[in-house]
C-alpha cells in the first residue's frame, strides 16, 4: 500500500513539472496610457476628418495594442512630454485612438460600421503602432508602421501639415530635409564586402543605412549583440549599403543601380532598413524598430523558408508564438 501510494505521489509530482515546464509565458509588455490631449471621438472618421480640416488640421489614427512595447516606447517619446514632436502635434493634429483588439463601432462611410478589430485588418494593420494621417476628404496622405524617433517623425508631420503629399512621395521629402549628419556608419565584421548581390546564393540581408539614421547605433550595439539574433544571422549573407550612395552595385535581379536608387525606388523612408531576401526574391523588409525577439523571428521566417506555409509574416508570427508557449519558452517582447 505504502510502495502504491509513493507511486502515485511520483506520477503526480513529474505530471506537475512537465505541465510547469510546457507552460511558456510572455513578459516586456508595456502597459501605456493615451494623452489627455486626444480627442473624444464617437470614431464617426469622416465627421473627425472634415472637422479637422475645418480647424486646419489633419486627422492622425493611432492605432495600438494593449502591452505593445513600440507603442509606449512612441507614446513616451514623441507624445508625451513636452518637446518639438509633441508641441507640433497638438498644433496641428486631432489624434483619435483604435485599439485593433477592440470592439467599439468604427464608422467609415453612411454605409460602413465596423468594429476596431475589423477596421485595423481592413487597413492591414500587422505593427503597432501604426498611425495613418487623413485629410479633410478622409484620403489616407501618408502612414507610419511601427516606432519612429521624435527627430523623424516631427520631419513625417511636416510632411502631412505642409500638405507636401500633393507634390511629392514621403520618402523623396524625407531625403530632402532630414538630417545628414546624425550617425557615421561603422564598420562590422558581420559585413560582406560584396556589390554584386545576384551572386549571392544564400539568404540575404541588405541593410540600408545613411547619416540621418538615428536608429543604427540600437541596431549594432543591442540587437545584433543579442545572441538569439546572432543564432540567426549566421543563415544569412549581409551587405551593409549607404542608402545616400551613388556608387555602382548589381541587384539580385542582376540590374546595375546604386543603394540611393534602390532606396528610392522601394519608397523606404527608415532607416537602418533591412531587406530579407532568399531565393533571389525579397520575402520580407524591416522598416521599423524592432526588439530582438521579433527581429530574430523575421530572420527566422525568410532563412527558414516559412513564406511557403505561412502566406504572411503575422500568420507565421501566430503560429510561432503558440508552439513556443507550448514548449515552454519565456518571449520577452521588449528584450
Amino acid at each position: 500500500m505504502i510502495k502504491k501510494i509513493l507511486m502515485t505521489f511520483a506520477t503526480l509530482l513529474l505530471s506537475v513539472t512537465f505541465l510547469n515546464a510546457a507552460t511558456g509565458k510572455v513578459v516586456g509588455g508595456a502597459a501605456h496610457d493615451m494623452p489627455s490631449w486626444f480627442k473624444l471621438s464617437f470614431l464617426d472618421i469622416s465627421d473627425d476628418a472634415q472637422e479637422a480640416a475645418e480647424n486646419n488640421k489633419h486627422l492622425m489614427l493611432f492605432l495600438d495594442l494593449d502591452g505593445c512595447p513600440y507603442c509606449a516606447k512612441m507614446l513616451h517619446d514623441s507624445f508625451f512630454p513636452k518637446n518639438k514632436t509633441s508641441d507640433f502635434i497638438k498644433a496641428h493634429f486631432d489624434v483619435v485612438q483604435i485599439r485593433i483588439t477592440g470592439d467599439r463601432d468604427v464608422t467609415w462611410d453612411d454605409d460602413t460600421t465596423m468594429s476596431e478589430k475589423a477596421f485595423a485588418k481592413k487597413m492591414k494593420v500587422y505593427f503597432t503602432p501604426t498611425m495613418l494621417f487623413l485629410d479633410g476628404n478622409k484620403n489616407i496622405v501618408a502612414r507610419v508602421d511601427g516606432y519612429r524617433s521624435p527627430e523623424n517623425f516631427l520631419n513625417i508631420l511636416k510632411y502631412v501639415n505642409g500638405k507636401y503629399y500633393k507634390k511629392m512621395k514621403l520618402d523623396v521629402f524625407l531625403n530632402k530635409v532630414k538630417n545628414k549628419n546624425l550617425y557615421k556608419l561603422k564598420p562590422n565584421k558581420l559585413f560582406s564586402n560584396i556589390t554584386d548581390l545576384s551572386k549571392v546564393s544564400t539568404p540575404l540581408a541588405v541593410i540600408l543605412e545613411d547619416g540621418s539614421c538615428t536608429q543604427c547605433d540600437y541596431l549594432h550595439n543591442v540587437t545584433f549583440k543579442n545572441k538569439d539574433v546572432a543564432k540567426q544571422l549566421k543563415k544569412y549573407t549581409i551587405v551593409r549599403l549607404d542608402a545616400s550612395s551613388n556608387k555602382p552595385i548589381i541587384d539580385v535581379s542582376g540590374h546595375k543601380t546604386t543603394p540611393k536608387e534602390m532606396a528610392l525606388k522601394m519608397n523606404l523612408n527608415y532607416r537602418p532598413t533591412i531587406l530579407l531576401y532568399n531565393q533571389k526574391k525579397l520575402r520580407l523588409t524591416i522598416d521599423a524598430l524592432l526588439y530582438s525577439f521579433h527581429f530574430k523571428e523575421r530572420l527566422r521566417y525568410v532563412s527558414g523558408e516559412y513564406y511557403k506555409k505561412y502566406k504572411t509574416y503575422h500568420e507565421y508570427s501566430q503560429m510561432r508564438k503558440a508552439q513556443l508557449l507550448k514548449e515552454g519558452a519565456t518571449i520577452n517582447l521588449a528584450n
